[in-house]
């Protein structure tokens, strides 16, 4: 198979599933495919969406049966920062792409934060935050020109 072999553009693997609970799936799973993310279906208790590069965000229901099990987790790579919970890289390498990509966000009525004046690792950034207050930080690429 190709996307194996060393040759191949394509990392070997890739996040196959990231869980949050969240209050409502039917507020929550509109607001992330609002933000460009990919609608995969919703089931009793759960929503996905895909990210590019194929990962799922797993929308559970809070107070359900099925999300009782998992337990309550921190990620994202600030958690002081916003209260983040999850960062997400959009395909733009410059500021200006991620302006745009704001702007859009502004536009459909979202309510991100100004983009930081800093980088962080070489990222341009800014936050918002979900139905839940979850923070969520949208950074630019430096992945170079190969596809993620």
């Amino acid at each position: 198979m190709k996307e194996f072999e060393a040759e191949s553009p394509l990392p070997a693997a890739a996040l196959g599933h990231f869980v949050m609970k969240v209050r409502k799936v039917e507020v929550s799973y509109p607001f992330y495919a609002g933000l460009g993310l990919r609608e995969a279906g919703t089931f009793p208790g759960i929503a996905i969406i895909e990210l590019r590069g194929g990962t799922h965000l797993l929308l559970f229901q809070k107070g359900e049966e099925q999300s009782d099990a998992l337990l309550d987790g921190r990620n994202g790579q600030r958690p002081e920062f916003l209260s983040e919970r999850i960062d997400l890289m959009i395909a733009g390498h410059a500021k200006e792409d991620l302006e745009r990509y704001r702007a859009d966000l502004v536009g459909k009525g979202y309510s991100p934060a100004e983009i930081a004046d800093e980088t962080l690792y070489g990222h341009h950034y800014f936050s918002m935050q979900d139905p839940d207050g979850n923070g969520i930080t949208f950074y630019t690429s430096h992945c170079g020109d190969k596809p993620v």
